[in-house]
């Protein structure tokens, strides 16, 4: 009786393991690093495609400043 218990449960084990990003990861690390692949990821874990929205603010900012300061004021008397 105890091995169709230990066998659902293995299966169960098995499944949530496989279903695992952490697991899957790891495998595809594994297996970039033997076949001598480069890595997908940056060694940082941090991936960057492009500007960031904070960027994307500051550059408008620094935008609409220059806009408003083009214009000297009169000098005052």
């Amino acid at each position: 009786m105890r091995f169709p218990l230990f066998a659902l449960f293995e299966a169960w084990a098995v499944t949530k393991l496989i279903r695992s990003p952490m697991f899957n990861r790891a495998v595809h690390k594994a297996y970039r690093k033997i076949n001598k692949l480069e890595p997908m990821e940056p060694e940082n874990g941090l991936q960057r495609t492009g500007p960031s929205a904070l960027d994307h603010f500051k550059d408008e900012v620094k935008h609409q400043f220059r806009e408003l300061t083009w214009q000297k004021r009169p000098p005052k008397q």
